[in-house]
């Protein structure tokens, strides 16, 4: 418990710096291009909802299909839902950190990000909190997202109002007392915060989130059938599940963009494994689950 408290507190801190250097004017807001939404892309993947990224150290490299940019230390980026993007962190005058608030089912989640070895980003530091307020404030991105709607003359405090607000909320929400799960072993409850933010990923796997989480792949993979019950593949996999019949819900996805979104690496693929759990193939499961 003290060590999620200590992990709180430093995103509140660093939440905290980036709202007074928004305030400020002194925290730009980058906001890719809406190109390519929802496709595939080598090296990309992309979220079917927005996310928030404070560059806390060093700079991150994003390329989007519209555009590449740099994010240096204190800017933000607003990432639209759909867009494909990929990162390379880079080390400057302070080492590579990124955090990263996303969208949950339930909430909302925030985890950091470090330099790997082979030039990748790795997670770690995963907070996750159910709070619909929390959910709810993902909206104000989606208009970000928006903003070339707006005059060109109103366009920057449009943008920094709505990011002040988001901010504002997910600090709110740090504040409430936190739900721990003791029935977990800290390797298990990270891996599982931490999958949970990697599901667009069709690079995630047990090894990444081992090495995130701080324990040998084989331990990790133990240790969670004996808590869980089932492998840690499987899991991801019902987790995927769950997350496809909240999207196929959404009548702006196609069953492919659907399946891209949730890590599936071919279509062929998605429908095996959303069949394998549900019985269905992902387009009869949205037929049967219109209303009327």
């Amino acid at each position: 418990m003290a060590v999620i408290l200590e992990q709180q507190a430093a995103y509140e801190r660093d939440l905290e710096a980036a709202l007074a250097r928004l305030r400020a004017g002194k925290a730009h807001v980058h906001v890719p291009k809406l190109v390519a939404l929802h496709r595939r892309k080598q090296r990309s993947h992309f979220h079917p909802t927005p996310e928030l990224f404070v560059q806390t150290g060093g700079a991150t490299e994003f390329e989007c299909p519209g555009e590449e940019f740099t994010l240096g230390t204190g800017e933000l980026a607003v990432m639209p839902r759909g867009v494909p993007h990929a990162e390379t962190p880079i080390d400057r005058r302070t080492p590579y950190g990124v955090l990263v608030c996303m969208h949950s089912r339930d909430g909302f989640a925030l985890h950091r990000g470090r330099a790997a070895h082979d030039r990748g980003i790795q997670g770690w530091g995963t907070e996750r909190l159910v709070s619909p307020r929390g959910r709810e404030a993902f909206r104000y991105l989606d208009d970000v997202a928006e903003a070339d709607k707006v005059p060109v003359e109103h366009r920057p405090r449009f943008v920094a109002g709505l990011v002040d607000a988001f901010l504002v909320t997910m600090l709110g929400e740090l504040h409430r007392p936190a739900v721990v799960s003791d029935a977990l072993s800290p390797y298990v409850r990270e891996a599982e915060k931490l999958a949970r933010t990697m599901l667009a990923d069709p690079e995630l796997s047990v090894e990444r989130l081992a090495a995130s989480a701080g324990c040998a792949t084989d331990t990790l993979s133990r240790q969670f059938h004996r808590e869980r019950g089932v492998t840690l593949t499987t899991w991801i996999a019902k987790e995927r599940v769950a997350l496809a019949k909240d999207l196929l819900a959404d009548a702006r996805y196609n069953v492919a963009e659907v399946g891209w979104a949730c890590g599936f690496s071919a279509p062929s693929y998605f429908i095996r494994v959303f069949r394998t759990h549900t019985g269905m193939t992902p387009r009869a499961w949205r037929v049967s689950a219109r209303p009327g």
